[in-house]
């Protein structure tokens, strides 16, 4: 980003509003803390207004930075639009495609798919996250959300249902060996369990109860994670119990290093959707991944 051209400091102030500081904003522009800084002055100098308050811990919007703030994101996400459109005629889909996923999946499952487009269009580069926490992709400026779990109920963003996985439990034969096999959901609470945080909080299993409906149970948190990766490493290590969607742990079902615990009990499918911000168009680099999805999904490789 050219921080000297006519928007620049617009841009730069957006982007550190959403960081939440000039250091996270400078890491994520590829430019040097100061640059940031320096923006953003000159736009609160041309604009004639503070946009944000600095102390030594944190940064927040001024009352105007804040009205500033919600009319420049939503000016930018039109030229955007505009720009993107323009480009959309061209049959060449190009652009940074900004993605957010989750971990395990993400690097498992939809990286190797994201490399196959990028190879049919050289045009378009990555900008990829991989994390658990459930971001808000208008908030911050992702273009595409990989994610697990119920849609939200939200007029500001699109989703398409790319399908559903089971939710297992569960652990090393190690493990299983020296602590026992969970006869019931009940049981796991005297075994070692190795649980998905979002953020520092436990995230409840799903299994069904004996009629065969959904719930949730709280294990106990022995080994709090907030990376699906590392929940998968631990448990392979023989840590505990855990629970993942099926197609995250088959291919170690599948050589013994992992074995699948209250199978009746683990019957819940988790939905997973692609989601966008529907306060644009969709993109033409969103739609060649979306598309790519769908048809994938409708082969069965998801």
């Amino acid at each position: 980003m050219a921080l000297t051209s006519a928007f620049a400091g617009v841009e730069v102030f957006i982007h550190t509003v959403r960081a939440g500081s000039f250091t996270a904003a400078a890491a994520h522009l590829g430019v040097t803390k100061s640059a940031v800084a320096k923006a953003v002055t000159q736009l609160e100098g041309r604009l004639g207004v503070k946009l944000l308050h600095r102390t030594t811990r944190r940064l927040s919007l001024t009352p105007e930075g804040a009205a500033f703030f919600e009319q420049a994101e939503a000016s930018i996400d039109q030229l955007r639009a505009a720009e993107d459109a323009a480009r959309s005629k061209a049959s060449t889909v190009r652009g940074v495609l900004r993605v957010d996923m989750p971990a395990a999946f993400g690097r498992r499952v939809a990286l190797p798919i994201l490399l196959d487009i990028l190879k049919n269009h050289p045009d378009l580069h990555l900008a990829a996250s991989f994390s658990d926490r459930v971001i808000d992709p208008v908030e911050e400026g992702v273009d595409l959300c990989l994610r697990f779990g119920e849609l939200p109920d939200r007029s500001d963003i699109m989703a398409r249902r790319l399908g559903s996985q089971r939710l297992v439990i569960c652990a090393s034969p190690t493990y299983l060996a020296a602590a026992g096999i969970p006869s019931d959901t009940e049981d796991i609470q005297n075994h070692s369990c190795v649980l998905g945080s979002r953020p520092d909080r436990p995230v409840s299993w799903r299994v069904v109860d004996d009629q065969g409906r959904p719930k949730s149970i709280d294990p106990p948190a022995t080994h709090l994670v907030s990376d699906g990766e590392a929940v998968i490493t631990m448990a392979l290590a023989g840590f505990g119990l855990c629970q993942m969607p099926q197609s995250l742990v088959q291919a170690f079902i599948d050589t013994g290093e992992l074995t699948v615990v209250l199978p009746d009990r683990c019957r819940v499918e988790s939905p997973f959707s692609a989601l966008w911000p529907a306060t644009r168009r969709m993109l033409p680099r969103v739609r060649v991944v979306v598309d790519e999805l769908v048809r994938r999904a409708e082969a069965g490789q998801l």
